[in-house]
């Protein structure tokens, strides 16, 4: 069994538990994971109308799934694809003590001027 065939069933297993009507449904002889995954790879490439790729959230690959157990005329469609499930990227947060060390190498024009202003009063020489 594929990854994206575990997740889909892992999902339905869910369902079927919080959902006692589902759970009926998801029984039915004449279905199948594999197939499921068919059905969901063939919906995958009707939205894509031919495109080499497609992307497409959860919400809808899972709706497909529950759709297809729910119908009994449903024909799964031959096809070859692959999936690849693309998670966002995240960038680590900056740490608190790199935004100081910014924030403490900044001086303003007012600080540098103060810095390089001699004063008549200091005569420590």
């Amino acid at each position: 069994m594929s990854s994206f065939e575990t997740t889909i069933k892992k999902y339905l297993d869910n369902r079927a538990k919080e959902d006692s009507l589902f759970a009926e449904t998801y029984k039915k002889a004449n279905k199948s994971i594999k197939e499921c995954c068919k059905y969901i790879y063939s919906q995958a490439r009707k939205l894509g109308k031919g495109s080499n790729s497609v992307g497409i959230d959860d919400a809808t690959v899972y709706g497909w799934a529950v759709h297809y157990y729910d119908e009994d005329n449903i024909e799964v469609e031959e096809v070859k694809e692959q999936v690849e499930v693309a998670t966002p990227v995240t960038t680590p947060a900056p740490s608190e003590k790199s935004i100081q060390q910014k924030h403490a190498k900044k001086k303003t024009k007012q600080e540098l001027f103060d810095e390089r202003q001699l004063s008549l009063f200091n005569f420590d020489a």
